[in-house]
């Protein structure tokens, strides 16, 4: 019975893995990759892509979460072109005034926009990575010598990428974890649900070698 069990395990992860490796990436919008700077900055790099297929829009926006703060280095970029796009900041109520998503954001709010060099086209598309800097006084912190890092991530794939010279000590939600190719500590999180996941991390920085 174990046995049975066990060859049914592997072949289920066997498929989801060719179910993911068949997902063309030029297409998905389903992971964002997080790099947390110095914890005394409060401040973290995410990086994302999405493709964009409403015919007729001429920008896109990436949303600022409450308690949050962007960089103005923000950018954005037309994968199809490498064209970077010219980018602003503009306030909630501009967003919803264009109508270009089904549900509007608060008028207060903050987001970044990426103006497109032609509006999508029927039967076009158009794919964009972001690139920004958030500092999040609130959920990035440092106590007693340990870094805590706590956001909710909502992708399918989210990746996480401690500072240099940090390591893990605990984390509350299951998660692959590997060296990048600069040594750091990097965390892979699965999210399967309908929901959110809620992640909280914590890091020591690793005793000097003598």
């Amino acid at each position: 019975m174990r046995k049975t069990v066990f060859i049914g395990l592997v072949l289920t992860a066997a498929t989801l893995l060719a179910q993911e490796e068949s997902f063309h990436r030029a297409g998905q919008d389903r992971e964002i990759s997080y790099w947390l700077l110095d914890p005394s900055t409060h401040q973290f790099r995410i990086s994302h892509d999405f493709t964009v297929t409403r015919v007729g829009q001429k920008s896109v926006h990436s949303f600022v979460r409450k308690g949050s703060a962007v960089s103005p280095d923000a950018k954005m970029i037309d994968l199809d072109t490498g064209k970077p796009l010219k980018t602003s900041t503009v306030a909630g109520k501009d967003v919803n005034a264009l109508g270009y998503y089904p549900n509007p954001v608060e008028p207060d709010s903050v987001a970044v926009q990426g103006d497109l060099e032609h509006a999508v086209e029927e039967g076009h598309s158009t794919r964009v990575r972001v690139q920004e800097t958030y500092t999040d006084p609130v959920g990035y912190v440092v106590k007693d010598g340990e870094l805590i890092w706590t956001r909710t991530l909502g992708r399918p794939l989210n990746y996480v990428t401690l500072p240099a010279g940090w390591m893990l000590t605990s984390v509350n939600t299951p998660a692959v974890i590997t060296l990048d190719d600069e040594g750091r500590v990097k965390l892979r999180f699965t999210n399967i649900r309908n929901g959110d996941l809620a992640i909280e991390i914590k890091a020591r920085k690793r005793p000097e070698s003598k």
